[in-house]
């Protein structure tokens, strides 16, 4: 009989692979933990898979979506908003014969610079902000020149009464036609020259033409503010509180109020910026008055909000400001406004101060006053300039020249005045600040 060999079923060696440590003499080993070396052989990974709570798992894949959820939603907040703001460079329509002659100071974030914008209030009332008027046309209602501080502790807004008689210069239109120059014309009628074939941006470089004719001042960039699109940026503060000084009942306006402190939603703070012929004295010298207590008033709400840790308010506010605005390339990207406002955060509403441009009647218009050329000259120097109202809702330290807005004659014949309207604006005298 023939013996079968016994087989042994060791494994042979193989140089190349792993070796297989006993484990029957050890402690088990932790995990992907890395071994102690062998002495023919480094250092031994264990190929165990480590076991996570399921919980924790899941907290940790929530945590990671949800920052990945608000990076991502903070770049399309971002693109959005950026989106909703038109940029228009102006450059070739301004030409070379400017105020100082060198290219324009550099915006935020490279504070140490004076900054001068030209704020135009678009007041067109086509389309969706037909109000039934019977209004019609490319219009600048208002005209503000804002001066930030080089130190960025005072902000200065200058307006220009949209009767004020200007020479308005030749503008360039888009592609490449010339108007023809204009002497005694209201200013307000540059934006309507230059916007003669649509374009807001080239509405707005006739404009700087004109007001940079007229004040020496080199404006290093523009801002028009749709007005229709304004009554958003109330609503998204919840409104706006305000004194109004009579009862209106204007139907131009599109607005009807009682006297006194009250919140104004969207519509009626629109309605109260535009009223001109119901109140007062009618003109728009008293009219500038009230839209500059409105804005004062605005801005007292926005600084006493905390926005920046209330993140829907703060979207909601962004939303709708960016919505109404054509600005050129510089002061339209959101960057450029995050760091003028952020330098801008620490200032004092009494250092934002309000005036009107000094003027003399000339019949139902208005010129310059001599005295105008003391405010161009503290623009240009970048020195402090007399004003009417703060931010604050109170008289500023120094008054502007000729008594308040710089009236220096009466009107021709003008309507009498209400007891509260004669009482602020042209007299410097604040309105009653009201609050919610």
């Amino acid at each position: 009989m023939i013996s079968t060999p016994r087989v042994s079923l060791q494994r042979v060696p193989n140089e190349k692979a792993h070796r297989i440590p006993d484990v029957t003499k050890a402690s088990r080993p932790v995990p992907n933990a890395v071994g102690p070396a062998t002495p023919s052989g480094p250092p031994l990974r264990h190929a165990r898979p480590e076991r996570r709570h399921p919980l924790l798992s899941r907290l940790g894949l929530a945590a990671l979506a949800l920052v990945l959820g608000l990076v991502g939603a903070g770049a399309l907040a971002y693109r959005h908003m950026q989106g909703n703001v038109q940029r228009h460079d102006i450059t070739s329509l301004l030409g070379g014969d400017r105020p100082g002659g060198a290219a324009a100071a550099p915006i935020d974030p490279k504070a140490g610079q004076a900054l001068t914008f030209l704020v135009l209030g678009s007041d067109s009332r086509a389309g969706g902000n037909n109000d039934n008027s019977g209004i019609t046309g490319m219009r600048a209602d208002t005209t503000m020149l804002v001066h930030v501080a080089a130190d960025r502790s005072r902000l200065e807004v200058v307006s220009i009464p949209r009767d004020t008689l200007v020479d308005i210069p030749s503008c360039t239109l888009p592609g490449g036609r010339q108007t023809r120059a204009e002497t005694g014309a209201m200013i307000n009628s540059a934006f309507s020259i230059g916007g003669q074939t649509g374009d807001v941006g080239a509405a707005a470089a006739c404009s700087i033409r004109t007001v940079e004719k007229l004040t020496g001042v080199r404006v290093d960039d523009f801002v028009v503010v749709d007005f229709a699109g304004f009554t958003r940026v109330v609503d998204a503060l919840g409104g706006v509180p305000m004194d109004v000084p009579q009862p209106i009942d204007d139907k131009r306006a599109d607005v009807k109020l009682a006297a006194g402190c009250q919140v104004l939603n969207g519509h009626d703070a629109l309605g109260f910026a535009r009223v001109r012929k119901s109140l007062g004295d009618g003109s728009d010298i008293s009219r500038i008055g009230r839209q500059q207590e409105l804005v004062a008033a605005i801005a007292r709400e926005a600084l006493g909000k905390n926005l920046l840790t209330d993140l829907p308010s703060l979207y909601r506010f962004l939303d709708a400001t960016t919505k109404t605005l054509v600005t050129g390339p510089e002061i339209g990207q959101l960057s450029t406004m995050a760091g003028l406002a952020n330098s801008l955060r620490r200032i004092a509403p009494e250092n934002i101060v309000f005036t009107t441009m000094p003027f003399e009647w000339a019949g139902p218009r208005v010129r310059p006053a001599p005295a105008a050329g003391e405010v161009w000259d503290a623009l240009r120097a970048d020195k402090p300039v007399p004003g009417t109202v703060t931010a604050g809702g109170t008289a500023p330290a120094t008054a502007a020249p000729g008594g308040g807005a710089g009236a220096s004659a009466t009107p021709a014949a003008p309507k009498a005045a209400g007891p509260s309207e004669s009482a602020r604006g042209l007299q410097g005298t604040p309105a009653p600040v009201c609050r919610k």
